[in-house]
């Protein structure tokens, strides 16, 4: 593979962005992976990747190689030998000797005088060390703290998990989490019915299916789904069937208010599937509002939607005027942990409560511009209690206009309906399919 090196040195230097800076790694490695050819740019994904999804677990063997707690060096030492021992113990077909020395070369570019240690211990990894890496703790040892480990995520999240879903649907969440997400596609009619772009997508070498999770909803089975000219386009696009999901629960009104809207998935779905003639794309940020009335543009829907660049807490919009709202809130991400691994490395139960706060104060604002008898969707990709349930009980409590419904299975794809409670609170785990997600869906009442 030409330019392994320099591959590993740009892994590093967006592990050591997350790490100090507190940056996400997606948007970091398509940057910096853009110039490379396809075979480096992939292992440059599955380099950053591998090595966020297993930190904890590596950092569990790496401890029995060092003489102090690996949280305890700097961040971009930790980062080296977390990646050096990524490609021993969790990546197939990386020779062990190209492994350590290059690592370490890639580690000279950042902290010179640590090359002697990452080699050090990475060859004791190398030597010592059997695939994946053996977790090793007392035989009275917790079970939770145990399955943390092995699936490498934060004990006080598998113990809330455990507790909330029960072990086995812990296990199945945890484990979809280490997997890689396939690649799914909106196809919007525009572009013809989904059979006829399944064909399309064929003669251009990738394979895709229809998804239980949504009517237009593709996921790519083979190929590259998203170097499609369908693609490339804007003829179709790449939306998470859990986004198009999501979708799915918005009453069909003339305008529909989508309050948190870029990158556009979203608010493309709700026109394409006709549950909006036109909606109004509320974002805060210049950026993702350009990039959102962009995409739109792409796929000829300009017209059909009016992006606002606003805080969905401030929103500019008449109140009690729109029979449809979708307010998709920031979050925690608990259920997006497979495409965000760095969560799991920053993410503390504490920081829960501010999530909460934020999620009630644009609750609070988004319910001001129901009309009477319109329904608000609220979603989180979380799959935290205290950012869902508690913050749609909290207001409702405050607001006695409002009520809980519980969506009727009937008019919803199977995989949906099935994660709807008696109480109506929608919960989707994450799964090999798909990431997890929350919703509720409130009502205000209709004058007498």
């Amino acid at each position: 593979m030409a330019g392994q090196r320099s591959v590993r040195e740009r892994a590093l230097g967006i592990l050591v962005r997350v790490a100090r800076d507190g940056a996400h790694a997606a948007p970091l490695v398509d940057a910096r992976g853009r110039d490379l050819p396809p075979r480096d740019r992939d292992f440059l994904r599955a380099l950053v990747k591998k090595t966020l999804r297993g930190a904890l677990r590596l950092d569990h063997v790496l401890s029995r190689h060092l003489r102090q707690a690996p949280e305890s060096l700097d961040p971009a030492v930790l980062a080296a030998l977390r990646l050096g021992a990524a490609q021993l113990l969790l990546m197939d077909r990386v020779p062990p000797h190209a492994a350590v020395g290059e690592t370490v070369a890639a580690v000279r570019s950042f902290v010179p005088k640590a090359a002697g240690l990452v080699n050090a211990v990475l060859r004791r990894v190398a030597a010592k060390e059997s695939r994946p890496g053996d977790v090793v703790l007392p035989e009275d040892a917790h079970p939770v703290r145990r399955l943390a480990l092995e699936t490498s995520h934060p004990e006080w999240l598998v113990a809330r998990w455990v507790t909330a879903f029960g072990e086995e649907a812990a296990r199945a969440a945890l484990a979809a989490d280490e997997e890689d997400a396939p690649i799914d596609l909106l196809a919007d009619p525009g572009a013809g019915t989904p059979g006829e772009i399944v064909r399309r997508l064929a003669a251009d070498g990738i394979e895709a299916v229809r998804s239980p999770w949504a009517p237009l909803a593709l996921t790519v089975t083979a190929g590259n789904g998203a170097s499609s000219p369908l693609v490339a386009s804007g003829a179709i696009a790449v939306v998470d069937v859990a986004a198009q999901a999501m979708v799915e629960l918005v009453p069909a009104a003339d305008v529909v208010a989508d309050l948190a809207a870029a990158p556009g998935g979203k608010t493309r779905t709700l026109l394409a599937t006709g549950r909006a003639r036109r909606v109004i794309a509320l974002e805060q940020t210049t950026s993702r509002a350009f990039r959102l009335a962009a995409n739109l543009a792409a796929a000829g829907r300009r017209g059909e939607a009016l992006v606002v660049r606003a805080d969905a807490g401030r929103a500019p919009l008449p109140p009690g005027r729109f029979a449809s709202i979708l307010l998709d809130v920031p979050c925690s991400g608990t259920g997006t942990l497979r495409k965000n691994p760095e969560i799991r490395l920053r993410l503390r139960p504490e920081h829960l409560a501010g999530f909460a706060a934020t999620q009630r104060r644009l609750l609070a604002a988004a319910l001001d511009l129901v009309a009477k008898g319109g329904t608000l969707v609220y979603v989180t990709c979380s799959l935290e209690r205290e950012e869902n349930e508690d913050v749609v009980d909290a207001l409702l409590g405050e607001r006695p206009g409002f009520f809980r419904v519980v969506p009727d299975p009937a008019g919803l794809p199977a995989p949906l309906a099935a994660a709807v409670s008696p109480a109506g609170l929608v919960r989707v785990l994450p799964g090999a399919t798909h990431d997890g997600f929350s919703a509720a869906v409130l009502r205000r009442e209709s004058p007498r």
